[in-house]
């Protein structure tokens, strides 16, 4: 038994699509678990029209990405479904399209390579091609790790092509399978020092150290809608969005999550904090200078 948490937050559209793709999966022993954290677009209701099913939790406004997903775990915990043997939580964001056969190749993938937690490559929606996410390669002593897909060029087609599977050092969020036994293991998220950015990370090289391989299978692809997530750059980012980012809860830059994470696994802890802060400033200006090309 899968049970998909997807937390919301006035994306009606975004979920209404989602939900959508789940809806015609042709692996049918799956629930889903939607955390509305405070909607006030009428999110929660045209999931009870158009999707009855769908279990919906009413959060509060504030509790971000890490608690609300941590609000349905709980509830899987709480309430197992009867007559399964094995069960599985999948970590889902309202801003991705998957395919029908899309939880089938995750679980094919875990029988592969059991125990483990399966992670899903990702391409722009308005770029298929465009190869966003296929696994990280983490450096722990000094902050120096780099994403998997600049392996095969960004370039998913290529990925496909080339291998059935990447082995990471991180997994997102944006559609993960976890054994409800990882949970028992090593903990739910983060949510107190990792509110919204950077507890799928943290809670995925936790689970690497307890012993779980950690899979990006190619077959099982997530499309996001990039521009609608908080990791989409603006074309002409200012100095002020650049300050602002290191304490805006809504960024990945966020310089007290960044901190957090580098003291609770980084090997050099706070070393590994500057170096983390120096490579994303780099970054910045890396990008305002071909900007001003």
């Amino acid at each position: 038994m899968i049970t998909i948490v997807i937390p919301v937050h006035n994306r009606r559209a975004l979920t209404q699509q989602c939900l959508g793709c789940l809806d015609v999966q042709t692996y049918r022993n799956f629930r889903v678990i939607v955390v509305d954290d405070g909607s006030t677009d009428g999110t929660s209701q045209m999931i009870q029209d158009e999707f009855p099913d769908t279990l919906i939790i009413r959060g509060t406004g504030d509790l971000w990405w890490t608690e609300a997903t941590n609000w349905g775990i709980r509830y899987a915990q709480e309430h197992p479904a009867p007559g399964f043997e094995e069960h599985f939580i999948l970590t889902l964001n309202d801003d991705t399209q998957v395919r029908p056969d899309y939880l089938q190749t995750l679980l094919d993938a875990y029988e592969q390579h059991k125990p483990c937690l399966v992670g899903s490559p990702s391409v722009d929606v308005d770029d298929p091609k465009k190869l966003e996410f296929a696994g990280t390669h983490m450096e722990l002593w000094f902050a120096s790790g780099r994403h998997a897909a600049a392996d095969y060029n960004y370039d998913y087609d290529e990925l496909a092509r080339r291998t059935d599977f990447v082995e990471s050092d991180s997994l997102p969020g944006r559609g993960t399978l976890i054994p409800m036994a990882v949970f028992d293991k090593v903990g739910l998220y983060d949510s107190r020092r990792f509110s919204h950015y950077m507890s799928d990370i943290e809670f995925s090289v936790r689970a690497k150290k307890a012993g779980y391989k950690l899979i990006v299978n190619t077959k099982s692809l997530v499309l996001e809608y990039t521009k609608a997530t908080g990791l989409f750059l603006k074309e002409k980012e200012t100095w002020k969005d650049f300050v602002n980012s290191f304490t805006s809860v809504r960024s990945p830059t966020n310089l007290t999550v960044r901190y957090n994470f580098a003291i609770a696994h980084g090997k050099t802890k706070q070393l590994y904090f500057l170096v983390d802060v120096l490579r994303i400033s780099m970054g910045f200006l890396k990008r305002k200078y071909l900007m001003a090309k």
